[in-house]
């Protein structure tokens, strides 16, 4: 991808903010997909995606579908995203389908261990030198 696709996509993504902060979900829906056309890996833009169409399913049941696409895309590329099960569990809710729902409750409180895991890890001390161990 060129660097002008990427400031394409950028571009079209803080639009979608725009929108998204006016509550004009249909419209923040459309610049997120124009993103993630110009930059099929910009996360950010999928959880735009996701959120938008989750914030506007009272006019616009509809959307559930799209946030639910959008929200598994992000696990695709990064399976370790909190947020993106999360928002696959509330749309389930909202759908009321509970297991489904907790299924991806489920995942994502294992993703935020892992996370934690990790910044657990990053913050031990490295062991002490052993030189009769050769190290």
């Amino acid at each position: 991808m060129s660097g002008s696709d990427t400031d394409r996509a950028e571009a079209l993504y803080m639009d979608g903010l725009d929108c998204f902060a006016e509550e004009d979900w249909q419209a923040a829906v459309g610049l997120f997909q124009q993103a993630v056309e110009a930059d099929s890996e910009y996360l950010d833009a999928y959880h735009g995606i996701a959120r938008a169409c989750f914030e506007g399913r009272e006019a616009h049941p509809e959307l559930l579908d799209a946030a639910i696409d959008a929200a598994t895309r992000i696990t695709e590329l990064d399976p370790d995203d909190v947020t993106a099960y999360s928002t696959l569990s509330q749309v389930y809710v909202w759908k009321g389908d509970k297991d489904t729902a907790e299924f991806w409750g489920g995942k994502a409180r294992v993703a935020g261990w892992k996370q934690q895991l990790k910044r657990d890890q990053q913050k031990r001390p490295p062991p002490p030198f052993d030189p009769e161990n050769g190290g």
